[in-house]
């Protein structure tokens, strides 16, 4: 396996990892999740496809690890572009074979595929894993009809000062959180990766609040394979239902992981489980 990492000319910092062999190899570009950087859980993945006999290519979003950009700025749609940047550069790559072009996200990032394949054909197959279908149900699902509306009403009137003062609230990426099992995982992992101890602009809750990747879900053709985790707290399985629902593909399949949770998959007999059925999707559409 060959690894080579390099910034793009916009500052987007990547990783490509070359299987051997010589001819063109397809590629798999893998999204990361809700404020994360390349050397965290995305890693094990990465190599398993590599080994598979793919190439793969990671990358760190704007404003986030080692990519250029203001720092924590975290919009849907800017990543969504970002991931259609790496895209394009992927394509002129040696020893890709641009027409066999594979896309992968988890959390966040799973959320995000959708968007960049939606009506794109450059896309052959995709896989999404722990996402959820509709931002305002993640942010305020379990609130209270007056809880929302006083919730709502804040978030509003921060936009609006920001809109007319350019100022805005940053905090803590656990500040934004709303399950401790996310808290928890940030508060483990910054330890041992400063790069994700950052600060965010509140108004991130907004944005994820008007984000609807099932929306996007319904323009997607292309194969695709969504992954759960039965007892995902973070984004519970209904989503990835729903996402599974909305899908214009006719090519499609829902796995769940039995008895999972959020972070669960990214290592020991639950990883085992999840590549397996992800490695023979990308051999079979790819």
């Amino acid at each position: 396996m060959e690894i080579i990492t390099t910034k793009l000319t916009n500052g987007i910092a990547v990783t490509l990892r070359k299987a051997a062999g010589q001819d063109p190899k397809p590629i798999i570009i893998l999204c990361h999740g809700f404020c994360g950087i390349q050397p965290i859980l995305v890693p094990v993945f990465a190599e398993a496809f590599t080994q598979a006999g793919f190439t793969t290519l990671t990358f760190d979003y704007r404003g986030f690890g080692d990519s250029a950009g203001e720092r924590g700025r975290l919009v849907p749609a800017m990543q969504i572009e970002d991931i259609l940047t790496v895209i394009a550069w992927a394509k002129r790559q040696p020893d890709v074979d641009a027409t066999r072009l594979g896309l992968w996200g988890t959390s966040f990032g799973g959320c995000h595929v959708f968007g960049a394949a939606a009506d794109n054909p450059d896309i052959k197959c995709i896989i999404s894993q722990l996402a959820f279908a509709d931002g305002e149900k993640i942010v305020t699902g379990k609130m209270k009809k007056a809880e929302k509306a006083a919730f709502l009403a804040t978030l509003d009137k921060m936009a609006e000062k920001q809109r007319l003062t350019g100022k805005e609230m940053f905090v803590g990426i656990t500040r934004v959180l709303s399950d401790d099992e996310s808290k928890a995982f940030f508060e483990h992992h910054k330890t041992h990766f400063p790069a994700m101890d950052i600060k965010i602009p509140f108004l991130t809750v907004r944005e994820t609040l008007h984000y609807k990747p099932k929306d996007n879900a319904a323009k997607v053709t292309c194969p695709t394979l969504i992954i759960l985790a039965e007892k995902d707290n973070v984004n519970p399985p209904e989503h990835g239902i729903e996402l599974y629902n909305s899908l214009r593909s006719r090519t499609k399949q829902l796995y769940i992981e039995p008895d999972a949770r959020h972070y669960d998959i990214y290592s020991g007999d639950y990883f085992v489980n999840i590549i397996a059925a992800q490695t023979a999707w990308f051999k079979q559409h790819l």
